[in-house]
């Protein structure tokens, strides 16, 4: 199976274009497995700098796209989260309802 995102091989040569490639393909693919207002929590400690107060993000589904937010809650990464939001008190931002799907 040929790498179609980096042909110069796995970890090597990628350039600024492979990596955005790489990463709009991913958001993607999540769009399709994501049902809207579903999400996931992920830790992003150590290799991605979002900022030093960031320690944790929820990737999720709203109005058929993929987003990125903030989780200030202390929620084990992984935990699948249910963002479901009201048409009269939808937002640009998640409400501060996070539930976990059990």
């Amino acid at each position: 199976m040929e790498n179609t995102t980096n042909t110069e091989g796995a970890g090597q040569g990628q350039q600024a274009q492979d990596l955005i490639n790489a990463s709009l393909i991913f958001a993607r693919a999540l769009g399709f497995i994501l049902q809207e207002g579903e999400g996931i929590v992920v830790d992003v400690t150590g290799e991605i700098n979002l900022g030093e107060d960031v320690k944790k993000v929820i990737v999720f589904k709203k109005d058929e796209q993929v987003h990125i937010y903030r989780c200030d809650e202390d929620i084990e990464e992984g935990t699948a989260v249910n963002l479901n939001t009201s048409e009269e008190t939808a937002t640009d931002e998640p409400t501060d309802s996070t539930e976990e799907n059990q």
